[in-house]
């Protein structure tokens, strides 16, 4: 596990907990691709679903690679100050020490909270993403945690600045500068600019991650390299059915010639 510092107006102010692994064999047996997997809310990279792929991924010759968002883990930072936009910093300086190593290409692999910053990042940086891999992408936060919390304690969310959140993976404080945030990434601006392949991974017994929000992502997008593959029975994170989930992810990218 390394430390990457996070700055503040030239001041460290966190750090980053990330892992890279790299797969036993001669050098050059594959392409340089790392798979770089983002966790979801209240999630760490240590989790069921990124152990499974870490095994995968450095058996089939790739590299791994994943960290703990701030606020999660073993990375620093508070939930209360979690943002998307730190969500996509934290993205950056992960890519950033990648990039030195000559992996300046990655496939992301995300998870909910993971797969909706996954595919904002692509949107921007297009260039540095093979393709994206995202497993019920949360592409509507925003909507769901205000229908979470209702009109009134919304308006006390606003008012005061900070609420408590609690669900069965984590117990935290939520600045309302998380809603101000995801508002200022509207969902139309991502369908806009997404030109990056995507798999995108969806149970539609999910709970958290309504999946026709995701279908009709895929449905709207004009960029046409996006494929869905829909769980009829699956629910949000669908660990029951890891091994099928990289069956197709494999596929995906063999299929779009991006192995």
């Amino acid at each position: 596990m390394e430390k990457i510092a996070v700055f503040r107006e030239g001041r460290e102010v966190s750090r980053l907990a990330v892992r890279f692994d790299l797969p036993a064999g001669r050098p050059g047996d594959r392409e340089p691709l790392c798979f770089l997997y983002l966790h979801g809310f209240g999630s760490v990279q240590s989790g069921e679903k990124a152990e499974f792929f870490r095994r995968a991924a450095l058996a089939a010759g790739f590299a791994f690679c994943s960290f703990d968002f701030q606020g999660h883990g073993e990375s620093g930072g508070t939930m209360r100050e979690l943002t998307l936009s730190r969500n996509l910093a934290d993205l950056e300086l992960v890519w950033q020490a990648l990039a030195t190593r000559g992996h300046g290409r990655v496939c992301l692999l995300g998870s909910s909270m993971g797969g909706g910053t996954g595919l904002w990042f692509s949107a921007r940086h297009p260039e540095r993403v093979v393709a994206g891999l995202h497993i019920a992408p949360a592409l509507e936060l925003e909507r769901g945690l205000l229908a979470w919390a209702g009109p009134e304690r919304a308006r006390a969310w606003e008012a005061s600045g900070a609420i408590h959140f609690q669900n069965d993976f984590v117990t935290c404080e939520l600045g309302w500068g998380l809603i101000e945030d995801l508002r200022a990434h509207p969902l139309e601006e991502l369908l806009s600019r997404y030109r990056t392949p995507a798999l995108l991974l969806q149970g539609k017994r999910d709970d958290s991650v309504p999946w026709k929000t995701v279908v009709d992502f895929a449905v709207r997008c004009p960029y046409e390299a996006i494929d869905l593959h829909l769980f009829a029975d699956g629910d949000h994170r669908l660990t029951d059915r890891k091994e099928r989930l990289w069956e197709l992810m494999l596929e995906f990218l063999h299929g779009r010639g991006l192995l």
